[in-house]
């Protein structure tokens, strides 16, 4: 079961709207459209979306986080740096326009990018437990 909770948050990372079948754990999943409506994706949605409505009570839906819930997540990580000088960069960054870019810019010029990428994964994993 572990490799299908670390699939799922994958997928959710990259903006899937993620099925899990109950019995079989089958993975079913779609990409969210960014912006103007992609065909390539709302066919995907389609397929996806005739499987699961065929049989709605045997899959669990996982959607991806939202800017708030993301947002949170971030505020988190944060919360984890002991470098006081770090973890005041940080929250600086999450405090002035345009949040998700200033973070995402102090974490790689901070080069904690893999400590916010194991976070993020860890954190994405047990948002996917908590829903099973």
């Amino acid at each position: 079961m572990e490799e299908i909770i670390k699939e799922i948050a994958e997928l959710l990372d990259i903006q899937e709207v993620v099925f899990l079948h109950k019995k079989t754990h089958e993975i079913l999943a779609y990409p969210i459209a960014d912006g103007p409506t992609d065909e390539e994706f709302d066919y995907i949605e389609q397929e996806v979306m005739e499987v699961i409505n065929a049989d709605p009570d045997s899959y669990i839906r996982f959607d991806p986080l939202n800017s708030r819930e993301s947002f949170q997540m971030m505020e988190d990580f944060v919360e984890t740096i002991k470098n006081v000088r770090l973890r005041d960069r940080l929250i600086d960054a999450l405090s002035i326009k345009k949040p998700f870019r200033s973070f995402r810019n102090a974490i790689q010029s901070e080069e904690i990018e893999d400590d916010w990428y194991a976070y993020k994964d860890a954190y994405l994993q047990m948002y996917v437990r908590d829903r099973l």
